[in-house]
This record gives structure tokens, sequence and C-alpha cells, in this order.
């Protein structure tokens, strides 16, 4: 049962980092439209928000999918040695994984990273905040709380 629970909880966090992701790239993109004068109303907005998560999610997704179960491997190990940091271990691994998977996407890309909307320091951040909540995801449904 445990298993299946934390596979559960694994697609969860995959599905749920993905939107999440698109769907701070689609803000970030609106954002700088908007700052260059274009007037984006909300209608556009939200169809460009589904638009994205399904243009993102075959690639981005997969790059997620991969980050996070890396992500969620390591710290299953380290959180049994690091107990104070047990309760964040799985956010935690999900931004870094965000971070590390976003950093190695521009090393292949010559710089720029092929995520529009995390090409500045806010949009990196909330890419990883993405993560984070998907680790957050990971860690409510796949990991029984001691009691």
């Amino acid at each position: 049962m445990a298993a299946v629970r934390i596979l559960i909880g694994y697609l969860s966090a995959v599905i749920v980092t993905t939107f999440v992701a698109s769907a701070f790239h689609t803000h970030m993109v609106v954002s700088g439209l908007k700052n260059s004068g274009a007037n984006v109303p909300l209608d556009a907005q939200l169809q460009m928000t589904a638009s994205d998560f399904v243009g993102l999610a075959p690639q981005y997704g997969l790059v997620i999918a991969i980050g996070l179960a890396v992500g969620f491997l390591v710290a299953a190990g380290l959180r049994r040695f690091l107990k104070p940091l047990a309760p964040i271990a799985y956010p935690l691994a999900g931004a870094a994984a965000i971070a590390v998977a976003l950093s190695a996407m521009g090393l292949a890309y010559d710089g720029i990273t092929p995520i529009a909307g995390a090409r500045t320091t806010m949009g990196f951040a909330l890419q990883c905040l993405a993560g984070a909540v998907g680790g957050l995801i990971f860690s409510m449904i796949a990991v029984r709380k001691a009691g």
C-alpha cells in the first residue's frame, strides 16, 4: 500500500508542478507584454494559460518528472539523517529539482532557458516555487506521518 501511496503522490506532484510552473510561465510572459504596453485581457490570459499548459506539459512535464524523481529520492535518503529538515525535505527537493533542471537547460541552450517565463530572477524563483508546491503535495500524499 505504501508503494501505491508513493506513486499517487509522485504523479500528483508532477501534474501539479507542471500546471503551476506553466501558469507561472504564462504570468511572466503576460507581465512582460503588459510592461511593454500591450493590452492583454483576462480571457486572453486564461486562454494563454491553458494553451501554455498543453504546449509545455509533454516536454517540460517530462523534465519536471525526472527532476522530481531524483530530488525526492535524494530527500528520502537525507531526511533520515537531517531530522530537523525532514518536514520540509520534499518541498526543498522539489524547488532544488526545478532549479537544477532550469540551470541544466540554460547550459544546454547556450545560456538561455527555453522556458521564457524563467528568464528573470522572479520567473526563476516562481518556477522553483512550483517545484516546492509539488514537493508539498508529494509529502502530503506519500509520507506517512508518525503518530
